[in-house]
């Protein structure tokens, strides 16, 4: 399995992820037996919300057992996460983890949680890769003509919006920045809704918007798209080509959605959770509905899962270093 990201030669996977190596059948069919809650580290309303809320309604549906979704928003996403590092290490207190848990630990001097310990990783989603978006009157229609210009303008440069510092749309640019040695100036916005407002009005240059909000964009005729992060296409966007086929080869960067538990987790709860996951993902049903909102479905094993975290936390942790960004 390969979730097209730097998945490299085996390496220990999370030490809460494996605590017991042979659990009796009857256990595993135990689980779950009361409520299961699903932690969002986001808003109601938005594309990852909604798609929490779509998973906690098949889960109820396949165990009979209420499935509820709560939002804990706030402070870079470690609020939420925090919150579910902390719980009862017994599977009934899951993380709809996204880029941040990758992204958090470059940004922050001290998280109210270990990542590597106190979270535990279940299962792998799908990924979320970024399409980098410019205003139609800046005059170019793809990327080569992008960074053409972009050369021609360094004492002038172009500018990109993002939804914050150290945000993965931050990280896309920065990492396009590095590949293609361009001068870009980057204007952070506190959330997704003050920078898409900034891109409608055409304030900003560019921006690096995740597949539900490109869908959006592209519908008011103010923007082309001019590649996508990922190392393939978006079955969403089958025309917007990867960065890597339009000059930048080395160029990957997808971010991801997925589910973690407590650290600590029983292993006979985290095998029930990845394949009651998995199974829903793939019913056909789940997999059209999710497309609607530019998800790709994937799945896997809690050792992929694992051995994914671990080199996207690296790798996010040399981007922050080559940007200049310090933990705060």
């Amino acid at each position: 399995m390969r979730y097209s990201v730097h998945m490299k030669k085996p390496v220990r996977i999370f030490a809460a992820a494996l605590i017991a190596l042979s659990v009796p059948s009857a256990a595993l069919a135990q689980f779950p037996e009361r409520t299961v809650k699903i932690v969002v580290p986001f808003d109601a309303g938005g594309t990852i919300d909604t798609v929490a809320r779509a998973l906690a309604q098949k889960l109820n549906e396949k165990w009979n057992v209420p499935v509820i979704v709560e939002n804990r928003p706030g402070a870079g996403n470690t609020i939420g996460a925090g919150a579910v590092a902390k719980a009862a290490p017994d599977g009934y207190s899951l993380l709809f983890a996204n880029t941040s848990v990758s992204v958090n630990p470059s940004l922050f001097k001290s998280l109210p949680y270990d990542t590597l310990r106190e979270l535990a990783p279940v299962v792998y989603l799908s990924p979320s890769p970024n399409v980098l978006l410019a205003q139609r009157t800046v005059g170019v229609k793809s990327l080569k003509e992008l960074l053409a210009l972009a050369k021609s303008r360094e004492a002038n440069p172009l500018s990109f919006a993002s939804v914050g510092k150290g945000s993965a749309h931050h990280f896309c640019m920065e990492l396009l920045k590095s590949e293609a040695g361009v001068n870009l100036l980057h204007v952070p916005y506190r959330g997704v809704t003050p920078a898409l407002a900034a891109v409608n009005r055409g304030e900003v240059d560019l921006y690096c918007s995740d597949v539900p909000g490109t869908l959006n964009l592209l519908q008011g005729d103010k923007v082309v798209p001019l590649g996508i992060t990922s190392a393939r296409r978006s079955p969403s966007l089958p025309n917007i080509a990867p960065f890597a086929t339009e000059g930048l080869p080395n160029y990957d960067l997808a971010g991801y959605l997925g589910i973690m538990a407590t650290g600590g987790t029983p292993e006979s709860a985290i095998r029930r959770l990845n394949a009651s996951i998995n199974e829903v993902i793939k019913e056909p049903e789940f997999v059209k509905r999710m497309a609607t909102l530019g998800q790709e479905m994937i799945g896997g094993t809690p050792e992929e899962f694992a051995r994914f975290l671990r080199d996207d936390i690296a790798r996010y942790q040399r981007l922050a270093q080559a940007a200049g960004l310090t933990p705060e």
